[in-house]
């Protein structure tokens, strides 16, 4: 038996998006690590967390925190090496970094590796609104979304979240990436993780990707 990292899901935001995480560590590990048999895997703990709505922002801060520190400490009882939260939103949350793969600052430092200039974001308000994005990537033009398309992307994202994955969403995604790539951007972060779920290209960039590479990455370190 192969000794990876305990790997700690915090999921539930939203369940589809966590469990395309889980299956694309599955893929990573499979092409790029050849695992084939159940002990080639590295044990993994999920917990699909019911946090609080913070697509529309219904919710208190204090009660989404509440509500994350109890499911972090669940994951902590059941002895994971580390945590990652496939949710922009809810990271935003989160202060500890060392114990967390955090999903923004692993899509900053691929953004920063492509040595992109000026990129777009997509994600809810509350992700945007945090400033997370524009704090970190500092000297890179970040295009955000004006309040008329926030209100369409916080409608896809909703749909999604419902199970409602139609071509009339996915084209007015891409319609929007259309924009901003007109307006400059090189490409575009997906920075909500059911957006992936409707469309990717090689004009997006894929946070729920970025963040299953990253804890492949960790977990890979075998334990001595």
């Amino acid at each position: 038996m192969k000794l990876y990292k305990k790997i700690g899901i915090l999921g539930g935001m939203g369940p589809e998006a966590t469990a395309e995480l889980y299956r694309e560590i599955i893929r990573i590990f499979q092409k790029k690590y050849g695992a084939v048999y159940d002990n080639d895997f590295p044990e993994m703990v999920i917990l699909n967390l019911p946090l609080p709505d913070v697509v529309e922002n219904l919710e208190s801060d204090y009660e989404i925190k509440r509500v994350l520190d109890y499911g972090i400490k669940k994951l902590i009882s059941a002895e994971v090496d580390f945590i990652a939260v496939p949710c922009n939103t809810a990271t935003a949350f989160i202060i500890d970094d060392v114990f967390f793969v955090n999903i923004i600052a692993e899509t900053i430092k691929i953004i920063k590796d492509q040595k992109l200039k000026k990129v777009g974001i997509l994600a809810t308000r509350t992700t945007i609104g945090s400033g997370l994005y524009q704090k970190l990537l500092k000297d890179i033009k970040l295009l955000i979304p004006d309040s008329n398309d926030q209100e369409k992307i916080t409608k896809i994202i909703m749909n999604i979240l419902s199970g409602e994955k139609s071509s009339e969403d996915k084209n007015l995604l891409c319609s929007m990436i259309s924009n901003m790539k007109i307006n400059g951007a090189e490409k575009v972060i997906l920075g909500c993780t059911e957006l992936p779920l409707l469309y990717k290209g090689e004009d997006t960039i894929d946070t729920l990707a970025i963040l299953a590479n990253a804890v492949v990455k960790r977990a890979i370190t075998k334990i001595i």
